[in-house]
């Protein structure tokens, strides 16, 4: 049993060296907070929490438009908007809302847009708010993993008593979960961006269809 446990700690520790390494390769929180204004902003990306209106969209103001009185065009928006709808479909679907529209095309178009940007501006949000507390939980990790590592640090010197498997156990359930977390953030990182392109993509079909 000592021997397993003492093989754990090595191994646990070894990782746990390594994770160092790599934290060390990444932007610091430090860097991070001075360059987007929060600390625990994970992507390599600079934090921006909100889409910026005149970045997507040069047609009329949208101030003040009552998007959701039509029931008909709520729905549009929230299909339109929904990822599951690819873009070329969208885009088809705006220019049949364009033509079905008639004489008051130029009203519902802007009106279409008014709810497509407060629809994915508010969705974006609420992507990067949740990339900013799975940052605040991976430091968190972070920091309880190097506490860990301190105490099986010292379990491994010559003449200390050895670390207790639970401990090292712990340690390697950690550092595992705080590799998947890493592995699967490059890809998450993308979401805001990605929510951004399609409104820019629909922005230009619609504008393209305006008078």
């Amino acid at each position: 049993m000592l021997r397993r446990t003492a093989i754990l700690g090595v191994r646990a520790f070894r990782h746990a060296v390594m994770l160092v390494a790599l934290c060390g390769m990444c932007p610091s929180s430090a860097v991070l907070a001075q360059e987007s204004g929060a600390a625990d902003w994970p992507c390599q990306q600079v934090l921006v929490r909100r889409i910026s209106l005149p970045a997507v969209w040069s047609g009329p103001s949208i101030d003040g438009i009552g998007w959701r009185k039509d029931a008909a065009r709520a729905d549009l928006v929230a299909r339109l908007a929904a990822r599951r709808t690819p873009v070329e479909e969208a885009q088809r679907s705006i220019d049949e809302f364009a033509t079905a529209a008639g004489p008051r095309k130029d009203a519902e178009l802007v009106a279409l847009f008014a709810g497509l940007f407060e629809t994915l501006d508010a969705e974006r949000t609420q992507v990067v708010d949740g990339l900013v507390r799975f940052g605040r939980k991976q430091r968190e990790l972070a920091e309880a993993i190097k506490a860990e590592q301190s105490v099986l640090r010292g379990g491994t010197e010559p003449g200390k008593a050895p670390v207790a498997e639970p401990a090292a156990t712990r340690l390697q359930w950690n550092l595992r979960i705080f590799e998947e977390r890493r592995q699967a953030l490059a890809f998450v990182c993308e979401s805001p961006a990605l929510i951004e392109q399609r409104l820019f993509a629909l922005a230009r079909t619609i504008e393209q269809a305006l008078d």
